[in-house]
């Protein structure tokens, strides 16, 4: 399997992989949706651009908002792990992820051009999403920097939005499907499932006596934007395999006495035998089957948890890509729908 593209978490880092000739783009891409991948696509092809060698992603942890406007932090549909997994999957040479702080956000967006991008990377052209806006205020828009890109000695292509019926893509538009609670949206939207990860720590092991062991996931990212409570049939990766499966985000009523605001994430793997406590998992939250709620026994639970796991079964084994908001189970009836940031 061909390697994936080297990741700097500086400039300094950035310097090892000697840079040369480069196009670039830059962003948050949170959820590296369908608008995200044709940027990235046209970046890629940028390769074909006589004198032009290489390609970089440049992306930003924390998200630049954290800083700026703390207060207006929008949930994030990516870690910075499950971003680098998912532009991994791009014919890039390189991904650099910048640390946002106050003294990049006071840079003017001439400086950070010079500083972050012209200098570092050799960059010969840079491509730009629409709505892409860097440096001080937000003051480098697309429109001011390919006019002004003669001066620095670069191309510049600018990406038009995506859209999907009459709703461009967005980070935002896939927030609020899934705090809404349409995860066919939002996974048809982002071009991929949603992604839930962290790491494996023990639990109580009451799902193994039901005949369903579960792994149960501690997710470390404060930010990160949960799925609604509920039971779906998931896709994860551990050891460096794809397993089906199940899993339920919510507080187990049936068989824990949890805090009604409590929230916990328990995956059941199919056809797997192991120990995989302290190991991180990748959850592809693939399909929504229904919400949790209380049953008036474990042995009720069990009989559910035998349908849930035939019904998953027969989605995953379909391709788990239906037809936008078709097929039941499309919505999780949980919050409403609440405007947020860009996060691009």
């Amino acid at each position: 399997m061909k390697p994936g593209p080297k990741v700097a978490r500086s400039i300094e880092e950035l310097r090892e992989f000697s840079p040369r000739s480069s196009a670039v783009t830059l962003g948050v891409f949170d959820g590296v949706h369908v608008g995200h991948r044709k940027v990235v696509d046209e970046l890629v092809r940028a390769k074909k651009i006589p004198g032009i060698e290489q390609c970089y992603v440049v992306t930003f942890d924390p998200h630049p908002v954290v800083v700026t406007h703390a207060r207006m932090t929008p949930p994030m549909l990516t870690t910075i792990d499950e971003r680098i997994s998912l532009l991994s999957r791009y014919a890039l040479d390189g991904i650099l992820v910048l640390t946002f702080d106050e003294r990049m956000a006071g840079l003017d967006y001439r400086a950070f051009l010079e500083k972050c991008l012209i200098r570092p990377f050799d960059m010969r052209h840079l491509v730009l999403g629409y709505d892409c806006h860097f440096g001080r205020n937000r003051e480098g828009s697309p429109e001011k920097v390919r006019s002004e890109a003669p001066r620095f000695g670069i191309t510049v292509d600018v990406v038009p939005a995506v859209t999907m019926g009459a709703e461009v893509v967005s980070s935002t538009a896939i927030r609020n499907a899934l705090i809404e609670g349409n995860l066919g949206k939002a996974n048809e939207f982002l071009g991929h499932p949603y992604l839930l990860s962290g790491r494996v720590v023990g639990g109580h092991g009451r799902g193994r006596g039901l005949g369903f062991p579960t792994a149960n996931l501690k997710v470390l990212d404060p930010f990160k934007l949960w799925p609604p409570r509920g039971v779906y049939a998931v896709r994860a990766e551990t050891g460096g395999r794809l397993y089906g499966g199940l899993m339920n985000i919510g507080r187990a009523p049936t068989i824990k006495s949890l805090p009604e605001e409590a929230r916990e994430a328990e995956v059941h793997l199919f056809d797997f035998e192991g120990d995989i406590y302290g190991e991180n998992l990748l959850v592809h939250c693939c399909h929504f089957l229904r919400s949790e709620r209380k049953f008036a026994s474990a042995a009720e639970l069990s009989r559910q948890l035998e349908t849930d796991r035939a019904e998953a079964t027969r989605w995953l084994a379909a391709g788990g890509r239906p037809e936008p908001g078709s097929g039941p189970g499309q919505t999780a009836p949980d919050g409403g729908a609440r405007e947020e940031p860009e996060g691009r």
